[in-house]
């Protein structure tokens, strides 16, 4: 018999997530660039999995204030070095500290700190590595980013583990340096190119441990904290600032938790999060989460700051570098340890979370263990990173639902349906406490890793490709650095007062799978489709999407009630069920007539008059098909979807409709959550209901009411435009064309195909990068230096730029430097052609772009669908 789990349809759970809202909790270390030679770029596998939250630490250099790395301390935790060969390691201990101080942002610091000298200490500051890192972990580059994640930065001050354990020298220094980073990075982002300003600044990491901060007296972290967090607010009054990365989150009444909050409140020095770390390993229970979110809720309480965030910056199930535990990590067995602590913290004041790590390196979620089904290729990912895709699935459907899962078996579980209430998904992962499994003393399955590559010295890094990947375009042979210094005997750390125990639980059941019983469901809905997802070890790791399963699930559904049973939910599984109910909810449907009905009154004030001053020059009189608008952007003001429609325009509800946008400027931004845009408050929050959706990534828009939707007041949702600038020529003015799609299509579909606006669908092959000449219509007259937006419709979009000045080469499948270029592609993927004709598999169309190889799952995979617009 399985374990039953009931859930209410009816009932959201407000005592879970953030008032009953899932909270965001998926957030990892690392980067999804690669950290050093030997590791993979990892952007394509970041934006699947869904991370929309960052923390820059251990990334040797970037984000690090002063590292003065020394290659063989007897302290050092060499943590990079696991996986290197026995006879490589003496070269890569080398590697490590002069990469690591190469990309550190003060190389001075410590010498300017000694000699107590601001100007010294900013001596050949080196700010491009970092620059380079969190541009392309930003970037909304549809090339790079298809989903339109906007990502969020948390800068971690201090050094990467190993850089260096002494107490900066001098805290006003120190203060003064990090006010530099701050100006860059939160006031003056954009005009390093950045989309977003960095507004989460931690205030160092884990100092309750001496091989990070060799004091034990708390009251020089203290001092420490409150110049640094005192500085940062100076000059950007809106950032977050917090601390301190405690490695012992559960510690009632330590120093660094109640102590850092006793300081704070009767000083007055400013903290807007308390940041904290959890690992498994004294327990191997991730539902000890909750014991330390309610520990850190009753400190937060105590001291009169119980608004503000808690955040774990660090957790996973064991923070051992020993490489039994970096494949354990990676396991399907450990994909349950992760997804059950996600649900946890749902239960426990945990706002934000930082997995520790997203990327290939150490604790890592990708590795390079080849594909069982061809081992010349490599797998896309890991079980653990499967996991994590599934969690984040679950954002789709915001409300959690009340259900009686007590969490005393293995099985921790979540459902949460839609705004709508016509989609349900439940998440369940099946974990059984095991000591062994987070020590390493034991590992099923051994996983080859990514290691450090010592083919070549730091400063033979000197290629313009790895200067621009690892060094942001500066020749590491340029760097100098002076942060030695004196390393003094390690203190004693302070001792903790809390204990963390497994709970008890019962196995029999949760062993033989799970079932669901969903109760409560409107009669409207007459049936339902229901997809199943399944992380199991041996699973196909080609792609980010889970395997579909349905062999082991049965289900019944009558009376409002939905049954379903899977014996294959056993232990070390994580499984989705996404349910879609089919019908009619009536109390939906009749809200939904009530606002049709007014659509009529509040369209006709406003179709004739307005059309004109926004609209000019534009197709925008007509009242469907294809038709190019353009906006004139208020000043330092964001407009609703509503304001930026075709005025006469005619939709359809539940119609697909692409906005391809073709201005330089201008951007369609989304509310977080699933808050609504308020046009009036000009915020997101409102409690209005949702009327449309736009699709992340692809920019397709569905309304859900029809009619002339222009300036509707019933057309709400939770995306907008951001506001127009004076300070570029054109910078407040959006132009796009809207085009209405068809479900099936046989290569162009608008006019002949031979020029204007055409749709066109590529097959991208198996295995192999297509030429940019390949992707194009086959009957389309390019014109000579035209302008030519790619505007994609399928969610796979994967246009690839090669390094500095190299073109690509489909004999060779990589980028060379023997080939004259005869296109561009820029901004808003705007393709130019430098030659005329039909440019279709013309040998002579070269550039330094390309198609990357197709992929034979998931469904569509393979497909590129987009549209080609002339400017």
């Amino acid at each position: 018999m399985v374990f039953l789990v009931n859930i209410n349809k009816n009932q959201i759970n407000t005592s879970a997530g953030k008032a009953g809202k899932i909270k965001d909790v998926g957030g990892v270390n690392g980067s999804p660039i690669s950290i050093a030679p030997g590791f993979p770029d990892l952007e394509d596998q970041f934006n699947q999995m869904g991370v929309t939250h960052i923390r820059l630490h251990d990334i040797f250099g970037i984000g690090d204030i002063d590292n003065g790395f020394v290659a063989n301390r007897s302290s050092n935790q060499n943590q990079l070095m696991i996986n290197v060969p026995s006879a490589s390691q003496a070269k890569a201990r080398t590697f490590i500290a002069e990469y690591a101080n190469k990309r550190t942002i003060f190389p001075y610091a410590a010498a300017g700190m000694r000699a107590k000298n601001l100007s010294l200490a900013m001596q050949n500051v080196n700010y491009k590595p970092t620059d380079s890192y969190i541009k392309r972990i930003l970037d909304n580059n549809p090339s790079v980013n298809p989903n339109n994640i906007q990502r969020e930065v948390m800068f971690r001050v201090g050094r990467t583990l190993d850089g260096g354990y002494e107490v900066p020298e001098n805290f006003d220094i120190y203060a003064s340096l990090v006010g530099e980073v701050v100006k860059r990075y939160s006031l003056n982002y954009q005009s390093i190119g950045l989309p977003r300003k960095v507004t989460y600044w931690e205030i160092w990491n884990e100092p309750d441990l001496t091989f990070f901060w060799n004091n034990n007296n708390p009251q020089v972290y203290y001092e420490f904290y409150s110049k640094v967090a005192r500085m940062i607010k100076s000059i950007d009054p809106d950032a977050k600032v917090g601390g301190c990365g405690v490695a012992n989150g559960y510690n009632p009444g330590g120093a660094y938790i109640d102590g850092l909050l006793n300081y704070c409140r009767t000083t007055g020095t400013p903290i807007d999060f308390l940041s904290w770390h959890f690992y498994g390993n004294l327990t191997a229970d991730p539902q000890n989460v909750i014991d330390i979110g309610n520990a850190i809720q009753t400190a937060l309480t105590k001291y009169g700051y119980s608004n503000i965030e808690s955040i774990c910056t660090e957790w996973n199930s064991s923070p051992f570098g020993r490489a039994n535990i970096l494949s354990n990590v990676q396991s399907a067995t450990n994909a349950a340890y992760l997804t059950s602590a996600l649900i946890f913290m749902q239960y426990c004041k945990t706002d934000k979370a930082y997995y520790y790590r997203g990327d290939a390196s150490s604790f890592g979620l990708f590795n390079d263990q080849p594909n069982p089904s061809d081992a010349k290729l490599k797998n896309f990912c890991t079980c653990a990173a499967q996991g994590f895709y599934l969690f984040n699935k679950m954002l789709e459907t915001p409300n959690i639902l009340s259900h009686d899962n007590q969490f005393n078996t293995g099985l921790a579980t979540m459902a949460a349906q839609n705004d709508a209430g016509n989609k349900i998904n439940i998440i369940a992962a099946n974990y059984q406490i095991d000591t062994s499994f987070v020590s390493g003393s034991s590992a099923k399955f051994n996983y080859k890793q990514h290691y450090l590559d010592t083919n070549r010295t730091v400063n033979q890094l000197n290629d313009s490709w790895s200067i621009n990947e690892w060094f942001g375009g500066v020749d590491p042979n340029t760097v100098t650095f002076n942060n030695a210094v004196t390393q003094r005997t390690v203190v004693p750390q302070l001792p903790v007062s809390g204990y963390l125990r497994a709970k008890a639980r019962t196995y029999t059941q949760s062993n033989t799978g799970v079932g669901f019983q969903v109760n409560n469901i409107s009669s409207g809905y007459t049936s339902f489709k229901l997809t199943a997802y399944r992380v199991i070890e041996g699973t196909r790791l080609d792609r980010m999407t889970a395997s579909e399963v349905s062999a082991s699930i049965q289900t019944s559904f009558a009376g409002g009630v939905l049954k379903i049973t899977d014996t294959g939910a056993k232990p070390s599984t994580v499984t989705l069920y996404t349910i879609e109910l089919i019908g009619n909810d009536g109390n939906n449907n009749g809200n939904n007539n009530g606002d049709n009905g007014n659509n009529g009154n509040d369209n006709g004030g406003n179709n004739g008059g307005n059309n004109g001053g926004n609209n000019g020059g534009n197709n925008t009189g007509n009242t469907s098909g294809v038709v190019r608008h353009t906006v004139k952007l208020p000043i330092g003001k964001r407009l609703a979807i509503r304001d930026i429609l075709p005025p006469n325009y005619v939709f359809t509800a539940n119609k697909r409709y692409k906005i391809a946008i073709i201005s330089k400027f201008g951007a369609i931004y989304v509310c977080p959550g699933t808050t609504v845009f308020n046009a009036e408050t000009q915020n997101c929050g409102s409690t209005l209901a949702k009327t449309f959706d736009i699709e992340t990534g692809t920019l397709i828009f569905t309304p859900y009411i029809s009619g002339v939707l222009y300036q509707n007041p019933n057309l709400n949702g939770n995306e907008f435009i951001g506001g127009g600038s004076s300070s570029s020529a054109g910078a407040d003015t959006f132009t796009y064309v809207l085009i209405p799609l068809d479900e099936d299509i046989n290569g162009g579909i608008y006019g002949d195909g031979t020029s204007g606006i055409v749709r066109h669908q590529f097959k991208a092959p198996l295995n192999k990068k297509s030429p940019i000449r390949d992707f194009l219509p086959p009957n389309y007259v390019f014109t000579a230096n035209q302008k030519y937006f790619i505007a994609f419709i399928s969610k796979f979009s994967p246009i690839y730029s090669c390094p500095g000045s190299t073109i690509f080469s489909d004999a060779q499948q990589s980028c060379v430097t023997n080939i004259s270029k005869t296109f561009d592609i820029g901004d808003r993927l705007s393709f130019v052609p430098y030659i005329s004709g039909v440019l279709y598999k013309n040998t002579n169309l070269n550039g330094n772009s390309y198609v990357g190889a197709g992929q034979s799952t998931p469904a569509g995979y393979d497909t590129i669908d987009y549209v080609l617009i002339p400017e």
